[in-house]
Parts: C-alpha cells; sequence; structure tokens
C-alpha cells in the first residue's frame, strides 16, 4: 500500500475523474437509435354497468382495470412518401407507413413546410426557440493532447453534412442561430452550455462551418443524381425536377423579375469556371476549400466582381395562373410567395468548389435525361428540326421545382433547404421584416439586440 497510493495520487492528477471517457476529433461516432412504432390496436372499452353481467368487470380477462396499459393508444407510423419498383406486400404484419395524401405530398413538398416542422432548439446566444434547421449544431469534442497536459474541449459543429457522407458524433449538442455575424468572438462569450462550461471556440470556427453549409449543397446534388435514374410508370406524368432555362426565359426573368413557373423552389445561376489565365487549364471540381492564410482565393474573380460583388441570392415573384390567383379571396392580406436565385460566384467564391458545384448541376440534368428518356441535349435543336435560335439555346440559369409529383421520383426539398442555410448564414433572409418572408413575428430581434447589447 505504502507504494501503490503515491502513484494512484499520480495517475489521478494526469487524468482526474471529471474527465472521463475523452473523445478525440477524429474517433468516435454517434449512431441513433433505429426508430420503431409501438402502434397496435387499442381493444373496444367493455361497459362498466351491471346490466347483462355475470361476474365483475374485474374478473374479465381484458378488464381495463387490471390490465390498462392494453387500452394505451400509441401512435402509428408516420405517413411517407412510397417510391417502390414493384408491388410489396406487409408479410411480417408491422405497422408499415401508409403512404401519403395528395394533400399532404404538396405540403411534404414545400421547403418552407417541412423546415417549419423540425424539431424546436433553443440558441445559446439569444435564447430564442427555432427549428433545427434555422440552427447550427455543435459538440464539445476533446483535442489529443501530450500526456500529462491538461484536457482541452473546443466546440465544432456537427451534423451539417448529410448523413450518409458524415454522421454525427455526439448526442448532447448546443445550438445557435444559423447567421454568421452570431459567430463573432464577443458574441460567442455570451454563449453557455451546462454540458461543457469550459468548452471554447477556436478562431476558424466560422470558416468551417460556411465550407461545411457548401458541401451540403453538392452532396445534395449528388444523391438527387443517384435517386433520379429509378425509371416511372407508363401511365403516370413525367415531371422535370431541375431543367436550364432557355437564354430569351432567363433573359425575361432579368427584365421582369418573375420566374416563369409556379412550382419553382429556387434558381441558380451557375457558369462553367474559366480556364486560369496562365496555366490555360480549368480548376480541378474538389470539395476542399482554398484557404491561404486566412485568405480565400479565387483563380478567375473577374474585375467585376472585385469592384462590385454580387449579392448571393435575391428574391423573385412567381407567375401565377389567374384560376389560382382569384381562388385566394385573401390575395391582399397574403404576400406574393417568393422564390430565391442564387448567384454561384457569390455563393461558392473557391474556383475547384464551383467546379463541383456545376459539374453536380451537370450530373443531375444528365440523370433527368435518362429517366426521362429525353434527347441527348435541347439545345442544339429547335422544336421543329431545325437549328436553335440563340433565345431557344440553354442558359447558365438551372431551375429546381418541387411539388407533390416530382417528390415521387426524387426528394428535391432537401437540396433547397441547404440552399436556403447557406443564405440565412450570410444574413440574407435577416435584413427586414419584408425579405424574411415573415419566419418570424419579430424580424427586427436580431438587429434590435445587437444595437441594445453593443455587439459590432
Amino acid at each position: 500500500m505504502p507504494r501503490l497510493l503515491p502513484r494512484l495520487i499520480k495517475k489521478l492528477k494526469e487524468a482526474p475523474l471529471a474527465e472521463r471517457r475523452p473523445r478525440p476529433l477524429d474517433e468516435g461516432r454517434y449512431i441513433p437509435w433505429a426508430r420503431t412504432s409501438a402502434y397496435r390496436p387499442v381493444p373496444d372499452r367493455p361497459s362498466f354497468g351491471a346490466l347483462g353481467r355475470t361476474q365483475s368487470i374485474v374478473l374479465d380477462h381484458m378488464s381495463p382495470v387490471t390490465n390498462r396499459h392494453l387500452y394505451l393508444r400509441h401512435k402509428s407510423a408516420p405517413p411517407r412518401v412510397h417510391v417502390a419498383t414493384s408491388e410489396t406486400t406487409n408479410v411480417s404484419g408491422q405497422n408499415r407507413s401508409r403512404e401519403m395524401t395528395a394533400k399532404e405530398l404538396e405540403w411534404w413538398s414545400s421547403p418552407y413546410l417541412r423546415m417549419l416542422t423540425r424539431p424546436l432548439r433553443r440558441c445559446a446566444v439569444s435564447r430564442k426557440q427555432l427549428p433545427n434547421d434555422f440552427l447550427i449544431r455543435l459538440i464539445a469534442l476533446q483535442v489529443p493532447v501530450p500526456r500529462g497536459a491538461k484536457s482541452i474541449k473546443v466546440w465544432m459543429p456537427d451534423g451539417l453534412q448529410h448523413s450518409k457522407f458524415r454522421q454525427r458524433k455526439g448526442q448532447r449538442a448546443m445550438y445557435i442561430t444559423c447567421w454568421k455575424d452570431l459567430f463573432s468572438p464577443n458574441n460567442l462569450n455570451r454563449a453557455h452550455s451546462p454540458h461543457a462550461p469550459n468548452a471554447t471556440f477556436h478562431k476558424h470556427l466560422a470558416m468551417q462551418i460556411e465550407h461545411h453549409l457548401r458541401v451540403r449543397v453538392i452532396q445534395e446534388l449528388q444523391l438527387l443524381a443517384k435517386a433520379l435514374p429509378r425509371r416511372l410508370k407508363k401511365n403516370e406524368p413525367e415531371p422535370a425536377i431541375l431543367r436550364r432555362l432557355t437564354r430569351a426565359e432567363f433573359r425575361e426573368l432579368r427584365e421582369t423579375g418573375v420566374i416563369p413557373h409556379p412550382d419553382a423552389v429556387a434558381v441558380l445561376v451557375v457558369p462553367p469556371v474559366n480556364r486560369h489565365p496562365a496555366a490555360r487549364v480549368r480548376p480541378v471540381p474538389s470539395m476542399q476549400p482554398e484557404i491561404v492564410e486566412g485568405v480565400q482565393s479565387s483563380s478567375d474573380t473577374s474585375a467585376t466582381l472585385r469592384k462590385r460583388p454580387l449579392p448571393l441570392s435575391t428574391m423573385h415573384c412567381i407567375q401565377l395562373e389567374p384560376p389560382q390567383q382569384v381562388e385566394l379571396s385573401f390575395a391582399s392580406l397574403v404576400p406574393n410567395a417568393q422564390v430565391p436565385l442564387y448567384n454561384g460566384l457569390s455563393m461558392f467564391p473557391s474556383a475547384s468548389q464551383r467546379a463541383a458545384l456545376h459539374k453536380s448541376l451537370c450530373q443531375v440534368l444528365e440523370a433527368e435525361r435518362r429517366s426521362l428518356s429525353r434527347k441527348p441535349s435541347a439545345r442544339n435543336d429547335s422544336r421543329d428540326g431545325g437549328p436553335a435560335s440563340s433565345g431557344d439555346k440553354g442558359s447558365h440559369a438551372f431551375l429546381l421545382i418541387s411539388n407533390e409529383r416530382t417528390v415521387k421520383r426524387a426528394d428535391s426539398v432537401a437540396l433547397s433547404i441547404a440552399l436556403w442555410r447557406l443564405r440565412m448564414w450570410q444574413g440574407d433572409s435577416y435584413q427586414s421584416q419584408s425579405c424574411s418572408g415573415g419566419w418570424e413575428v419579430d424580424g427586427e430581434w436580431r438587429m434590435k439586440y445587437a444595437q441594445s447589447t453593443g455587439w459590432q
């Protein structure tokens, strides 16, 4: 014992009991439990009256007094979109999710309704409860340190990328509003979490989050391209999910500010990346950030972009048919539906990442042509078979569509949500109440809170 106690005290000082189960940055994954339905039919409630009874209700086999657990109601599995190639039957007898109705499919195809139905979490800075898609998830991870040194925990973004590419690493997390102005050093000092009170924020956290949000957009495009090759049934319509706007349509959009499609959810203007002026080669598509000494480089940034940078997104109205406008008797009270137009140069300043974005968009278009049995390109030939005019050729604008018919082919809502989160991060959706589209009752709380607390 005299020899054991000094060594035990030394080991406890090196690794105190409060820091149990260290989790390095590159190890460990959080795998959530598979969701199963506990639904079972509830038997009919028996009568408590004495009429027609030969024994007490307590002696019944299905007595609600002694077997009340049999009468507990459980929720059934939520409805979902069933995309199946053949007819399947539920052999196991388990509760299978029913297919969505036409109205539920219409709701499910809206990215804004889906964002609002996400679980509520509390922002650690503003103390406001917001849906999960309006927040950035952070977890405290332990940095590997030399033996004997004091342990260090840092806050790292988690769950920003798709789960098929990178799974979550932690269960207990802290949430902050998806707005880069809240991630300044002065604002982060106000954030506090009881799960990791001594965790710190590294100086490149905002840059890392912005990179993950851009990567999520490319990942959603890759998943959309893999889901599109499924062939449709002959009796079903062929709704397009992504297509190029012609030059005439894009010219009309810039002149009138109206998007010529009622089911549009986003428009992406992504031209192909120019060649390097010195090497005369195009950048290789890559999702890795191009960062040199804290400055993000872009080899093909034009002089016009440097003088007056393009906005990341602008809101445009959609073109509705006259019957839809007449049906709404309260049209004067409801704002007009608007769709964001994203500029690829401002959204992806890195040339290699923008090349990966353009490549992913072209892959989705190619998958659309294979799935819908279209010709290789509709830009070179006109509809009557002759050479296409300049107005019929394809532009650099991509139109993303989502409605109750497209969700049966592939889910384009996830891509539009990823684009909107990148827009929220830049602060475009928080400029004013009119620009925010009514996401919150008090849409100006961020600016008022910043002025009252002296934030810069």
